[in-house]
């Protein structure tokens, strides 16, 4: 019995909705035809000014504003969780055509210099960007050493943990080969050299330059915490490259 109803109640429903006419049946069919009446660079200069009273952002009159702001807290508006600019909130509650069209008119305009302030903001921030971070990118090669700067003949120290050499970790170790720096690296917390060795594997360690003592593998010792304490610096996070300096002291190298 409740399904009948309930059935019978929707086919109500839906044949209401169905004779109800579509709401741009009542707005008139004549085309609008709008004829600009001031150029795109003044339009935009009219909404970038500023104003001592926030209905002038809106281009609405006092009046308008004392409207706008009873229907924000008596319509339904007031409860409705909505997003509604006072432009729309007073298209909906007006009763004139041409009021509507205004209010949709100024709409459209705040929108076109919203996104065209927006984008034009975008477009310098893009440029000062490059500049700022080409400027960052000069002094900290200036002051700190960095891969692309490391030259076949520099001594390096590799810091890493010991365990499997991760994919982050065989990533950095490939670059860092790729310098043809001379490398000694050492795997902090190995237990032996089973550990030492593991490390290696796991890392693609070449073998014949091990050989060649191009790269050595080490126990720590201790090595790692005495470094950073002769540098004033704090412990970096591994794994870590010090670029060990001709007076026998070392420069972090950004990695």
């Amino acid at each position: 019995m409740a399904k009948h109803l309930i059935g019978i109640c929707i086919g109500f429903v839906v044949t209401l909705l169905s004779a109800m006419p579509s709401f741009a049946q009542f707005l008139p069919q004549t085309p609008i035809v709008y004829t600009p009446t001031t150029t795109t660079d003044s339009l935009l200069n009219r909404y970038s000014k500023m104003h001592s009273k926030p209905n002038a952002y809106w281009q609405l009159t006092d009046e308008e504003w004392t409207t706008y702001e009873e229907l924000k807290k008596k319509s339904p508006w007031s409860v409705w969780e909505n997003h509604s600019t006072p432009l729309a909130m007073l298209s909906y509650y007006s009763s004139s055509m041409e009021e509507k069209r205004r209010y949709a008119r100024i709409e459209a305009e705040l929108d076109v210099w919203r996104q065209y302030s927006v984008t034009e903001f975008q477009t310098l921030y893009d440029k000062e960007r490059t500049i700022v971070q080409e400027r960052y990118v000069e002094y900290i090669q200036k002051r700190m050493p960095t891969l692309a700067t490391l030259k076949p003949f520099d001594k390096l120290r590799l810091f890493v943990n010991a365990g499997d050499c991760d994919v982050h970790c065989r990533s950095l170790v490939t670059r860092i080969l790729k310098t043809q720096a001379k490398v000694d690296i050492f795997i902090i917390g190995a237990a032996d050299e089973k550990a030492i060795f593991k490390w290696a594997e796991s890392a693609s360690i070449p073998v014949e330059r091990v050989k060649t003592k191009e790269i050595t593998l080490n126990f720590d010792n201790g090595i790692f915490a005495a470094a950073s304490k002769s540098m004033a610096i704090p412990t970096p996070k591994l794994p870590a490259l010090f670029k060990q300096t001709t007076g026998g002291g070392n420069q972090v190298v950004a990695i």
